[in-house]
C-alpha cells in the first residue's frame, strides 16, 4: 500500500513528529504541540491541513474524541521503511552486551540465559529467544517490565500476550516464521501472521553459532516502539551469538 503514494518533505516532518511525540508521551499529537515545539514557521492551521491529509492517508488517526493524531500501522510502517535512521548503540548498551557476552564461547545455555538477561534489561518489551535445533525451546522474559507501558494498563490485554507467551508452539512457528529469510525483521501490529500478536509489533533476528545452534532472538511490545532503538540492539545482540560456539 505504501509504494502507491509518496509525501512532500513537510507531511513526512510532521508524521515524524508524531511518531516520535507518541513515542516519548504515549499522549496523541495536536497540530498546536507540533507547530510549539518542531514546525514554528508555520501556523496550527497549515499543520491541521497537512495532518487531515495523512489522516486521509490513513498514516494516522484520530483516537476517540482527542484533538490530536496517533500513527497508525501503516503510518508506523512508512516511518520505518523511508524515516527512520539507523542508530549506534550507546556506550552504557555496549558496555552492559559486552559484560553479559563477552566471556562466553561454547555454552549455548548461557549464551541464551544472558542474552535474555540483558535484553529484558535494555528494552521495556517482552523479550523472548530460541533454539531451533533438534531440541525446540522458547524463553520470555520482560513481562513485568512491559505491563508498565500504558497500553497494558487494561487487564485482559495483558492477559492477551501473556497467554501468547505461553504457548511454547505458537511462539517457536512464529520464531521460525520470522527468521526464514534471515537477519532483522520488524512486524507491525495487523501486519503479523499470528493473529495473538496482530495488536503489538514484533522486532525479530536471527542467529546461527558457529557450533551450529541457531534460533532467533526478538521482542514483542506495543506499536508505539522505540523500533531504532529495538533494532539496533538486536542486531548487536544476533552479531555477538553468531559470533560463539567455537568447536
Amino acid at each position: 500500500m505504501i509504494k502507491h503514494f509518496e509525501l512532500d518533505d513537510r507531511k513526512k516532518q510532521i508524521l515524524e513528529c508524531i511518531v516520535r511525540d507518541y513515542l516519548h508521551t504515549a499522549e496523541p499529537v495536536g497540530s498546536r504541540m507540533i507547530c510549539r515545539s518542531h514546525m514554528e514557521e508555520l501556523s496550527p492551521a497549515t499543520i491541521r491541513n497537512e495532518m487531515a491529509d495523512l489522516e486521509e492517508m490513513g498514516l494516522i488517526v484520530q483516537p476517540h474524541t482527542s484533538a490530536g493524531r496517533i500513527p497508525t500501522d501503516l503510518g508506523y510502517r512508512y516511518y520505518v521503511d523511508h524515516m527512520m535512521k539507523t542508530r549506534k548503540l550507546t556506550p552504557k548498551e555496549e558496555e552492559m552486551i559486552g559484560a553479559a557476552l563477552g566471556q562466553i564461547n561454547q555454552n549455548v545455555e548461557e549464551a541464551v540465559r544472558q542474552t535474555l538477561k540483558v535484553l529484558s534489561h535494555l528494552l521495556e518489551y517482552a523479550s523472548l529467544i530460541a533454539t531451533l535445533g533438534e531440541k525446540k525451546q522458547v524463553f520470555s522474559s520482560g513481562l513485568s517490565r512491559l505491563v508498565k507501558q500504558p497500553e497494558f494498563a487494561d487487564i485482559n490485554t495483558t492477559r492477551q500476550l501473556l497467554s501468547a507467551l505461553e504457548e511454547e508452539e505458537l511462539m517457536v512457528d512464529m520464531v521460525k516464521e520470522y527468521t526464514n529469510e534471515k537477519g532483522l525483521s520488524i512486524h507491525i501490529g495487523n501486519e503479523n501472521k499470528f493473529k495473538e500478536v496482530k495488536n503489538y509489533s514484533v522486532v525479530m533476528n536471527s542467529y546461527d553459532m558457529k557450533n551450529g545452534a541457531c534460533g532467533g532472538i526478538g521482542i514483542i511490545g506495543p506499536t508505539r516502539m522505540s523500533y531504532a532503538r529495538a533494532s539496533a540492539i538486536l542486531e548487536a545482540l544476533a552479531q555477538r551469538l553468531n559470533l560463539m560456539g567455537d568447536e
